[in-house]
């Protein structure tokens, strides 16, 4: 299940802003055998939005996080990324969304209990990974998102560290959003990955949680 949300000021400019940055996290959950996260955050993405606005995507957002920060004694790996060349800034969203997109599970080959190893090594449904990816102008409105991941580079996988790159969130200013999506994988509310599934090829670059 995915939602992407252009504000979509890239169509609306003439020339693209020169200065815009990337921000991207990811965040494998072991939910054990409680489905209700996983439902609960794949209705919230999944509800018709009245109006795209800047308030509402932040409320929005800030619904997601809520309750992936109820999760956080169950968080495992992480990825995050956070990029202020603006050439590199949109490479980078393009990338997450394409290559997340098209790891999403969608069909029944996919998603069913018999394991096909075409598609899962295991049809244990033990995990599920968050995804949020955000395109945005690189200005003084974000100063107080600028503080939020200012982080050491050896306290990026600390646990401690995983609220704030979450909470950063909030601090958004989505009037200056230039694209944002997130993604709950796989792509429906009962679905998940198995331990077999996230240690194999194509997920090397997640990092535990400690």
């Amino acid at each position: 299940m995915n939602r992407r949300g252009f504000l979509s000021k890239l169509n609306l400019f003439k020339e693209e802003p020169g200065e815009m940055l990337f921000y991207g996290v990811q965040v494998v959950v072991n939910t054990g055998s409680d489905d209700h996260m996983r439902s609960k955050i794949h209705n919230v993405i999944n509800a018709p939005m009245k109006e795209e606005t800047p308030h509402e995507k932040k409320a929005f957002y800030k619904k997601i996080v809520s309750l992936i920060l109820e999760q956080e004694p169950f968080f495992e790996y992480g990825h995050w990324d956070y990029l202020t060349n603006a050439a590199d800034a949109k490479a980078e969203f393009n990338d997450w969304v394409q290559e997340i997109e098209g790891s999403l599970a969608s069909e029944a080959e996919e998603t069913g209990e018999a394991i096909d190893e075409q598609f899962r090594m295991s049809s244990d449904k033990q995990y599920v990974v968050l995804s949020m990816a955000f395109l945005l102008e690189n200005n003084d409105s974000h100063s107080n998102f600028f503080e939020m991941i200012d982080l050491p580079e050896s306290e990026y996988f600390i646990r401690d560290t995983w609220p704030k790159l979450l909470k950063a969130i909030g601090y958004i200013d989505f009037e200056f959003a230039l694209a944002d999506a997130v993604f709950i994988m796989p792509g429906n509310e009962k679905d998940g990955f198995s331990f077999e599934d996230l240690h194999s090829e194509g997920w090397e670059y997640l990092k535990p949680i400690s």
